[in-house]
């Protein structure tokens, strides 16, 4: 027989160990779920979209599942945007694998999709940085093929383009609410086959948005436009946007959360409607509190949009955070509540607290 015999030392150690089993060597009994080969497991994970509860449902799955290359794909999948020129041989298999199906989802599923990809730990920054440089370079293998840069100053720029792309917070992140017409424009022929016989070239305009991930590929025109922008990440649409996760809204306030914080701002909500302004009234609250005066003047500047209202708008201020300064303040000439005086004055209306305002402002 090929068992061990009962008097053998390895099986009596083996007994000794069954009947006292140290706590390290306690191994969880995985489920028949569990047991599946990773391949499976992400085929189920896949077709389970967009509930991306899987993951939460063992340790063990979501070590399976928690793999950088699914990540992309999970965000490629939710946060690409869906503008005309998308529907057609943009979605490849290299790109975006099946069974994962961009058309497959609703606007209301794909926005419960980033909702709950947004508040996932490995949701960073990082993460959607790296997914913007390769959606683009995407979009010029697919929509700029025979694309030829002419002049060397397009050549230039082109070839720059990585190095533009690590440092996207010095290019337009639409202060005034929209953004303009492109941090970095190129110009380029493209050869026009009909009958698989060349007909000739047409211009092309190449506009690249660096902080957005963004850029479209049109003939010239002498009016700038948004139409057909590939854009990562987008709402599914614009009255369809996800919540701005918690994660992004306290202390620590770090550049890289901040940094986030801004590519968010306008593809998602932080409060219900304009008269709800509970969640962000709560942040400079704190923020005032905590005399964090460069995070609280780079919010005032920071433009957001709420869950009923889509059209951008400076973070809210309202008479109780003129009263929070008020309770906080540290003599003449309070940082918090001389900023609140310069940028906000307007959004101040009740006349006691004007005055108390006043009298500790030196004009």
């Amino acid at each position: 027989m090929d068992q061990t015999s009962p008097s053998s030392p390895l099986s009596t150690r083996h007994q000794r160990h069954q009947r006292h089993p140290h706590p390290h060597q306690q191994h969880h009994h995985l489920s028949r779920l569990e047991r599946l080969p990773p391949e499976l497991l992400e085929k189920i994970f896949f077709h389970s979209l967009p509930s991306i509860n899987l993951p939460r449902s063992s340790p063990h799955i979501a070590g399976v599942l928690s793999k950088p290359i699914i990540y992309k794909w999970l965000i490629r999948l939710a946060f690409s945007s869906c503008n005309p020129s998308s529907h057609h041989n943009f979605f490849t298999e290299d790109f975006l694998p099946s069974p994962l199906d961009f058309w497959a989802l609703s606007n209301a599923e794909r926005r419960l999709l980033q909702q709950d990809i947004l508040t996932c730990r490995w949701s960073t920054l990082k993460v959607f940085r790296e997914c913007q440089r390769e959606y683009v370079k995407h979009v010029l293998r697919q929509k700029g093929a025979g694309l030829v840069f002419v002049s060397r100053e397009d050549r230039a720029g082109f070839e720059a383009l990585d190095e533009m792309f690590s440092r996207p917070m010095e290019f337009d992140k639409a202060e005034s609410g929209r953004r303009g017409s492109g941090d970095l424009i190129l110009k380029a022929k493209k050869k026009v086959i009909e009958g698989g016989r060349r007909q000739g070239e047409v211009d092309m305009r190449v506009s690249f948005w660096f902080h957005f991930g963004a850029i479209q590929i049109r003939e010239p025109s002498p009016v700038s436009h948004e139409i057909d922008v590939f854009r990562l990440p987008c709402p599914p649409s614009p009255n369809e946007r996800p919540r701005m996760p918690d994660k992004l809204l306290h202390a620590p306030w770090t550049s890289e959360k901040i940094e986030f914080l801004t590519l968010l701002s306008q593809e998602t909500y932080i409060d219900e409607h304009n008269h709800s302004t509970e969640r962000s009234h709560q942040v400079l609250r704190q923020l005032i509190r905590d005399r964090d005066y460069d995070t609280f003047a780079t919010l005032l500047e920071l433009n957001v949009t709420t869950r009923d209202y889509s059209y951008p708008q400076k973070w809210p201020v309202k008479t109780r955070h003129f009263k929070e300064a008020l309770r906080h303040v540290t003599g003449l000439n309070d940082p918090f509540l001389k900023l609140l005086y310069d940028k906000r004055w307007d959004s101040l209306k009740d006349r006691r607290v004007r005055d108390e305002v006043l009298n500790c402002i030196e004009m």
